[in-house]
């Protein structure tokens, strides 16, 4: 047998499994979207930071660059110039105060030959201030050598100089180019391009430039705002043809530094940054997915114990909540034949049970009210057995007290017959009204004509009306076809007339009427009897009921006339009514569905 407690245990649990699962799932969602957005946050912040030190590192390799080529551009100016006002001193003082003249004629921006508008100026024919012949052939003697000798001592030192570690080159960048001064650092294993436009050059930087033996390089060609001399490629006496300067006196050109770092340095670093980036990214998303495992195993952990706390609590809370239920099941166990009444009043139940406990107390009273009449009923049966059985003891012990003669047995036995035919009715009656309770005798409907079965019955009960002086008279249509149980049918009929005729007046008259309608059939018999008040009306079906109960029974009228009309008319389908007045008679009025 199923347990209320542990039914409703399970549908809480599985209603609260539903909640829980729904709710977790929910939460997964959320908690999943939110992860989901800090990982793409965190994706873009690492993102933009490393784009921002990748930046900053290609601009730092291109500071780097700049500021080395800046410095070896002032330094080498610095050393060959000094190496140079060395040499000229050396020379003569009257070469170093050309050397210094043309100095201070040369501005430090002109790209112009101001070395030899310097030199043309002091040393040419016809000048304000002119040198002697000695002088001028002095000045010519020393002037290759006081210039070359410097770039040959600085070229030495700046290749064994170890402070600078990029890659270098430095040019003197002269007009002519047979006139330039290339400086190349020792580091490196050709030169690199000294492709130098003849006009004023300015910083260029070159990407993916290929030099062989370091691979791709970045590489800076820098104009410094510095100036050095240029040694002429050859010499003669100032004045010569024609009292006109030599032909290539030198002159002051722009030092140009080109300096170069390998793009693998730099690549390296690079890659170094991108695999941080990458390592970031990992461990974002492994610590991402740790944190939804963890999340998850959080959220089922919770579940689980909220669960088993429900299956527990629930027990207990449920068997709480049924204590009502039990309470009601204690009084209804208490009810006896004896006492129809619930120990347990509504007010101590919830409203659910409300209504049960007034179907229950309904129910008992009517149990109580049936046991009432079934009481009544073997009092009545044991009643009217009795009177019967009581008159043929009577009449046989008359019989038996003297010797009778043939026709006075007759009429003894007559007597004895005529009281078992009352018994047995009676019994017949009863038997009857056990079918019927027993769900026997079922309804058999066919097609019957109503009004010849009616014409039927009031013409067998026609004689016993007459005998009681009644009129009997019918009101039927000429042909009523119905399909219902004649014998269920007649059996009404034949009672319902029976009981006209038992409680008519004298003179008295019956009407049976039939009607056939659409619906359905109609069927009345009304009297001009005795009538019936409200409160035998609301009994006259029940069982060994009698309207009249100063009338002495009989055995045919024990009562059970009308409960078994009433049963028969159940089975059938149909419904019974009466209207009655006191003293006016009674209608009782037979509804059957077509």
């Amino acid at each position: 047998m199923p347990s209320l407690r542990r039914s409703l245990i399970l549908y809480f649990l599985a209603l609260v499994g539903l909640a829980l699962g729904g709710l977790g799932l929910l939460i997964d969602r959320f908690a999943a979207y939110a992860l989901d957005a800090r990982l793409k946050s965190e994706t873009d912040r690492i993102n933009q930071e490393t784009t921002a030190e990748v930046e900053k590192t290609r601009g730092k390799f291109d500071a780097d660059l700049l500021v080395e080529a800046r410095q070896l551009a002032r330094e080498y100016r610095a050393r060959l110039m000094g190496l140079v006002r060395v040499n000229y001193s050396r020379a003569g003082e009257e070469s170093l105060r050309m050397f210094n003249l043309a100095m201070q004629l040369m501005p430090l921006g002109d790209a112009g030959n101001g070395w030899a508008t310097a030199t043309a100026g002091v040393f040419s024919h016809g000048s304000p201030n002119p040198f002697d012949r000695g002088r001028q052939q002095l000045f010519g003697a020393y002037h290759t050598n006081v210039l070359r000798e410097p770039y040959d001592a600085a070229r030495a030192e700046f290749q064994a100089s170890p402070e600078h570690t990029h890659l270098f080159q430095l040019h003197v960048a002269a007009r002519d180019t047979r006139d330039r001064q290339v400086l190349r650092h020792s580091g490196l294993p050709e030169e690199l391009p000294t492709d130098l436009p003849n006009e004023d050059v300015t910083d260029t930087w070159y990407d993916d430039v290929a030099v062989p033996g370091l691979g791709t390089v970045r590489r800076l060609m820098y104009r410094s705002p510095y100036y050095a001399p240029i040694p002429p490629r050859q010499t003669f006496p100032i004045g010569g043809r024609g009292g006109r300067p030599g032909s290539s006196p030198g002159g002051f050109a722009p030092i140009v530094v080109q300096v170069a770092h390998p793009l693998a340095d730099k690549e390296e670093v690079l890659a170094r940054l991108t695999q941080r980036r990458d390592e970031q990214f990992t461990t974002l998303a492994a610590e991402t997915g740790d944190a939804q495992h963890r999340l998850r195993l959080r959220i089922a952990t919770i579940g689980g114990i909220t669960f088993l706390a429900v299956v527990f609590g629930g027990w207990l809370l449920i068997g709480v909540g049924l204590s009502p239920l039990r309470k009601l099941s204690d009084a209804v166990s208490q009810v006896t034949e004896k006492d129809f009444r619930l120990s347990v009043e509504k007010e101590e139940l919830t409203t659910e049970l409300a209504p049960i406990h007034d179907r229950l107390t309904q129910s008992l009273d009517a149990l109580r009210r049936a046991f009432e009449r079934e009481k009544a009923a073997v009092a009545d049966i044991s009643h009217e057995l009795r009177t019967p059985v009581a008159g043929m003891l009577a009449t046989m012990d008359v019989a038996l007290r003297k010797p009778r003669t043939a026709e006075q047995y007759k009429e003894t036995l007559a007597e004895c017959r005529t009281i078992a035919k009352q018994l047995g009715g009676l019994v017949e009656r009863v038997m009857t009204l056990a079918y019927l309770d027993a769900g026997h005798n079922s309804a058999h409907p066919i097609p019957v004509d109503v009004s010849e079965l009616a014409g039927g019955c009031a013409a067998v009960i026609r004689p016993l009306a007459t005998a009681h002086g009644l009129t009997l008279r019918t009101d039927l249509p000429p042909a009523a076809e119905f399909t219902t149980d004649p014998d269920r049918l007649r059996e009404v009929l034949m009672n319902l007339l029976h009981n006209a005729i038992e409680y008519n007046k004298p003179g008295g008259s019956i009407t049976l009427k039939a009607e056939r309608d659409p619906a359905g059939l109609t069927v009345e018999v009304a009297d001009t009897g005795i009538g019936m008040s409200d409160d035998v009306k609301a009994k006259i079906f029940d069982r060994f009921f009698r309207a009249d109960p100063s009338r002495t029974a009989t055995g045919a009228h024990a009562g059970l006339g009308l409960a078994i009309v009433k049963e028969a008319v159940n089975r059938l389908g149909g419904s019974i009514a009466v209207d009655s007045t006191p003293a006016d008679g009674s209608t009782f009025r037979v509804r059957l569905p077509g």
